[in-house]
């Protein structure tokens, strides 16, 4: 039974390792560069910036 929950648990950690590392190396850079060539963005970053 304990065997079985260990690989239960070492399961679950590598399932969400790998959609952790496949967001940050696939979609994330995709996200940041969408962002910083955004005109929609750039112009929402433009208006609230604050000046102090």
């Amino acid at each position: 039974m304990k065997l079985i929950r260990q690989s239960a648990e070492l399961s679950v950690v590598a399932v969400f390792s790998v959609l952790f590392a496949g967001y940050a190396v696939f979609i994330y850079p995709f996200e940041k560069l969408n962002e910083k060539l955004s005109s929609e963005v750039r112009a929402k970053k433009v208006k609230y910036a604050t000046f102090s």
